[in-house]
């Protein structure tokens, strides 16, 4: 019996990336974020979710492409990596959850490694190709959980 997976998938200008949907915590609309001096380019604040002090990252700019244009019409997926740990990624729109096979995950090309570190495969869906992102290896979640916690920018 072959084994399946669900993504969600979501646009990057007009590209469709994919992220394992028992990462994902929950999908929200943008809401405005505490911007965090001294942090990385693409990290554009906090968001306070119940409690809980959530990095927002612009993803957009961790793949060399142009910043997000923030709006009403902009799009947050709260993301939770094994240990429990969130941060959200701005998209330009969420597109649809993809049941896919084993077997039409291909491995990413190989050609560039330093570029597809954080890809965990490729895939075709309906005549596009899905990039399959890995979030772990992406982003350092811990790192960014302690530089989005308030009590961590008043230690010294």
């Amino acid at each position: 019996m072959a084994q399946s997976r669900e993504y969600l998938s979501f646009l990057l200008e007009d590209e469709e990336y994919g992220v394992h949907i028992l990462d994902v915590k929950e999908v929200r609309g943008w809401s405005e974020v505490r911007r965090i001096p001294n942090t990385l380019p693409h990290m554009l604040g906090v968001l306070e979710l119940r409690g809980e002090y959530i990095p927002i990252m612009d993803i957009r700019q961790c793949f060399g492409m142009t910043p997000a244009t923030l709006s009403a019409m902009s799009v947050i997926i709260i993301v939770r990596n094994q240990q429990g740990v969130s941060l959200g990624i701005v998209v330009d729109a969420v597109a649809e959850v993809h049941n896919l096979e084993k077997e039409q995950i291909k491995a990413p090309p190989g050609l560039h490694q330093h570029d597809e570190w954080y890809m965990e495969g490729i895939a075709s869906v309906n005549d596009r190709h899905l990039v399959l992102i890995n979030l772990e290896q992406l982003f350092d979640f811990d790192q960014l959980q302690q530089s989005a916690q308030p009590e961590s920018a008043n230690e010294d």
